[in-house]
């Protein structure tokens, strides 16, 4: 008995790329085709921060206030400048956000911004601060013209620096 599996096929060199193509796409889960997240970078320089502020009740508790202007790179915002402000409260080199909003300005349109979740660690040598890694998440409250198809939506970042009284933080739409 001949087996299904011997047959002897002429075949083109276009034929076999449709059907590597054929068997690719059907090894590939739904999952995998579905929608990438949006990520973009923005690169960010500090324009006031205030000195920490002691609060008196224990060792190491204080607030900050940071107010700083950045330009951004990819995504639905791309080349816009952003403009944002956050409040701090430290517990030794621990961080966590209290508030943090802004505006980003691309032509023709505004993406209003507030995190929800923020959260610094500085990193230390030697008793001094020699950085920080961040991270948090939160929403576009209002977003119109040129910006508008971020409006609602839910972001995630990270945060480290990237020179002197600058940094970066790395975007991701949810």
């Amino acid at each position: 008995m001949k087996s299904p599996f011997n047959i002897k096929l002429e075949i083109t060199g276009a034929s076999v790329l449709v059907a590597l193509v054929s068997v690719g796409l059907t090894a590939i889960p739904a999952s995998a085709l579905a929608e990438k997240p949006v990520s973009f970078k923005v690169h960010c320089m500090n324009t006031g921060n205030s000195p920490p502020e002691l609060l008196g009740d224990r060792q190491g508790h204080s607030i900050s206030i940071g107010e700083y202007t950045c330009k951004v790179e990819g995504g639905a915002l791309d080349g816009g400048v952003m403009t944002g402000t956050h409040l701090t409260e430290w517990d030794g080199v621990n961080g966590v956000g209290k508030a943090g909003f802004g505006v980003t300005r691309t032509a023709g349109g505004k993406a209003v911004y507030v995190n929800t979740e923020m959260k610094t660690t500085l990193t230390m040598k030697d008793g001094k601060v020699t950085g920080f890694l961040a991270n948090g998440r939160g929403y576009y409250a209002v977003a119109t013209g040129a910006a508008e198809s971020v409006a609602g939506k839910t972001y995630s970042y990270v945060s480290k620096p990237s020179g002197p009284r600058q940094f970066i933080i790395e975007t991701t739409l949810d």
